[in-house]
This record gives structure tokens, C-alpha cells and sequence, in this order.
């Protein structure tokens, strides 16, 4: 049922994200040895993983590091040193678009696809985790490539976290 919710909400977002501008995905860059590509993270992929990036600020100033750690029996997001703007209807997302520099030079998200985790707790600052379902996570369609904060009231990003693997110790 949630799954199934996300999944109405995300076809809802398409049709209404006015305030979000699509751009192409940039060809995909040849990977470091050793360090694979944002897009051969499968999310189906062999276990345990970690994805890390950095947010972006957006349409608000948004800071902190958020972290995607994801085993065979649990997914979750962890934002460390976070802050964002206030807002109703501020919500974590997860995207298979990156955020970078637009035609206009705005930050713009490269993807209009958004799965929502849900609201952020009260406060929305420091250390935070957000649990994922893993079956949600298993069942993502594209690769997870961005964390977004997004206002949903304003559909607007507020800030983005571009997110690469990070090796496990």
C-alpha cells in the first residue's frame, strides 16, 4: 500500500512540477578504477551499499552530508550536519536525477522522477535517520542517484545531495 502510494504520488509530482526544470542527463562519465559511476549502482544490487553526497543549496540553504546505507535486512538515509529552510510540506525524496548548473545557471534537478520518504522531523536540523522500506528499496525503479529536499507547497527543491558509492570498510 505504501509502494503503491509512493508510486501515485510520483505520477502526481510528474504532472505537477512546475517549479522543477528538466534537464537532459549528462552522458555518463567514465569511472575512476576501482570507483564505479552514480549509474551502475543498480538498487537490486549485491549488499551491503553506500552511497554519500553532499547537499546543494536550492531554493533554500540547505547544508549537511546525507547517506544511504543500505544491507540486506535494512535500507536508511542518514543526514549528518543538516539544516534547511522552513516550509510546509517539506519533504526527503530520493531521485534518479543530479543536480547541476542549467542553461540559466540555476540549479537544476536532471530528473522530474521524485520517490518520497516522507516528512522531515520537526526541526529539520543536526543528525537525522530516516528508515527505508527495504522492499521499497528493492523495488526502486531507476538507480537512486540524489537525495532532494523538497517543498512540496512550493514545489520547489530546496537542496540536493548528488551521491556517489563510497567504499565499505
Amino acid at each position: 500500500m505504501k509502494l503503491l502510494r509512493s508510486t501515485l504520488l510520483a505520477s502526481l509530482l510528474v504532472s505537477s512540477l512546475a517549479g522543477c526544470t528538466y534537464a537532459e542527463p549528462a552522458p555518463d562519465k567514465v569511472s575512476e578504477p576501482g570507483r564505479p559511476s552514480p549509474t551502475s549502482i543498480a538498487t537490486g544490487a549485491a549488499v551491503p551499499v553506500t552511497l554519500q553526497g553532499q547537499f546543494q543549496s536550492q531554493r533554500a540553504t540547505t547544508t549537511g552530508t546525507a547517506t544511504i546505507h543500505v544491507t540486506e535486512s535494512s535500507a536508511f538515509v542518514q543526514l549528518e550536519d543538516f539544516a534547511t529552510g522552513p516550509g510546509d510540506g517539506v519533504r526527503l525524496v530520493l531521485s534518479p536525477g543530479t543536480v547541476r548548473p542549467g542553461p540559466s545557471g540555476e540549479l537544476e534537478l536532471s530528473s522530474s522522477t521524485l520517490i518520497e520518504l516522507g516528512p522531515l522531523p520537526l526541526g529539520r536540523s543536526s543528525s537525522q535517520r530516516i528508515d527505508i522500506d527495504p522492499r521499497m528499496w528493492e523495488a526502486m525503479p531507476e538507480p537512486v542517484r540524489s537525495v532532494v529536499i523538497y517543498n512540496f507547497a512550493e514545489k520547489t527543491a530546496y537542496g540536493t545531495a548528488n551521491l556517489v558509492e563510497t567504499p565499505h570498510s
